[in-house]
């Protein structure tokens, strides 16, 4: 059996990396890449539909979800609030001169709302970057713009359909609608590039993940500050604020869900978990959303037994579109019925692929590797 397995979103042409055989993508973190490429910042939702929260268990009645909203203005830093106190210290100043008619207007003496258009016209974010470095005032500024390319940048699979492949799965018998004629024939083209005796290899697929939006930001800055250096407050709040989706945007004291937005079904984070001290927001150790994905949207022309499961590689979900989410994201909304509650039935299949080879208590053996490998790590830096 190949083991080029990754996920494609075709409407994107994009692509994982190898995650190697199935199974590894269930116990080895090979598929962990998957989660940031769906999980949504808080208080930014790119669909439409996302307003629609998953109420209580109503598989297996385990009680309601508590949630509760966030304003996305109570939950601003205190750095955000220093650059606001800027701005309206500029504005303040503005009106203090706005009776002087032989003032000199000039750029830097403008409202902040003109600027604030000035910055909203920059379409490419190192534009915005190198403007918001001429003053501490326009970083106050150009920061509020950096911070929504940044956001934008983000999730950027979510809503998109995917679907985990092998090299060896002719797209014609993909599940029916995924692919167009054209999306057909660029898939066989990805194909062929794992292919040794293929000559002709055309692939316009690209190889998701490398740095972030932040992280190039963060590169440019350096490379300015290098030319043009500044006090170390200065640099410190810069490099701070270009970090807004590591500090602001996934908070660990949420419950996060993996949402299928095609089924309307949803997995609790704090269900599948091995451990309640794994989960870090979104992200979780050893068997997380990235796992479950796998679990469920492989698809492939051979058969793919794990354990007691006879074909894995006909997954349910193959081809639908998903979200990972917070609860305080979408709120209480009235139309929690129409979605389910699918953790348990997973953890079921999960149980039947694993417990053969490991024993039935796999999810311990699993966390106490995990929690092994993990100490012994941090002793080499001791």
């Amino acid at each position: 059996m190949s083991q080029n397995w990754r996920v494609i979103a075709p409407g994107r042409r994009e692509m994982t990396g190898c995650i190697g055989k199935l199974i590894e993508g269930l116990v080895s973190g090979s598929a962990t890449g998957l989660v940031p490429l769906l999980a949504l910042p808080v208080s930014v939702h790119s669909h439409e539909d996302l307003d629609v929260l998953p109420g209580e268990n109503v598989e297996d009645e385990e009680g309601d979800i508590s949630c509760t909203k966030r304003s996305r203005k109570t939950a601003l830093p205190q750095n955000h609030s220093s650059k606001a106190a800027r701005i309206d210290h500029h504005d303040m100043h503005e009106v203090i001169h706005l009776g002087d008619s032989s003032r000199v207007r000039s750029l830097s003496n403008m409202p902040s709302e003109i600027h604030s258009r000035i910055f909203a016209c920059l379409d490419d974010v190192m534009d915005v970057l190198h403007f918001s470095l001429s003053s501490r005032y326009f970083w106050a500024v150009g920061l509020l713009r950096i911070e929504e390319h940044v956001v934008c940048s983000l999730a950027p699979w979510a809503g998109e359909p995917i679907i985990c492949i092998d090299d060896r799965c002719d797209p014609s018998n993909y599940p029916s609608g995924l692919l167009t004629p054209e999306q057909a024939t660029e898939v066989r083209e990805l194909n062929q590039v794992f292919d040794l005796n293929s000559f002709s290899i055309k692939n316009s697929y690209k190889r998701v993940g490398g740095l972030s939006l932040s992280q190039k930001l963060q590169e440019a800055f350096l490379e300015y500050e290098s030319h043009y250096p500044m006090p170390e407050l200065d640099r410190v709040e810069i490099t701070m604020g270009l970090k807004p989706e590591i500090l602001e945007f996934y908070p660990r004291d949420q419950t996060w869900i993996l949402r299928n937005l095609t089924t309307k079904e949803f997995v609790r984070g704090e269900a599948i978990a091995l451990r309640k001290e794994f989960i870090h927001g979104p992200q979780i150790d050893v068997l997380g959303f990235a796992e479950i994905l796998i679990s469920r949207i492989s698809w492939s022309d051979e058969v793919e037994k794990i354990g007691r499961c006879d074909n894995v590689a006909r997954g349910k979900w193959a081809g639908h579109r998903f979200d990972i989410t917070s609860l305080s994201q979408i709120g209480c909304e009235k139309k929690f019925d129409s979605w389910k509650d699918v953790s348990n039935e997973i953890l079921r299949e999960l149980d039947l692929m694993i417990s053969e080879e490991t024993g039935d208590d796999w999810r311990d053996q699993l966390a106490e590797q995990h929690q092994k490998s993990a100490t012994s790590a941090f002793s080499r830096y001791l």
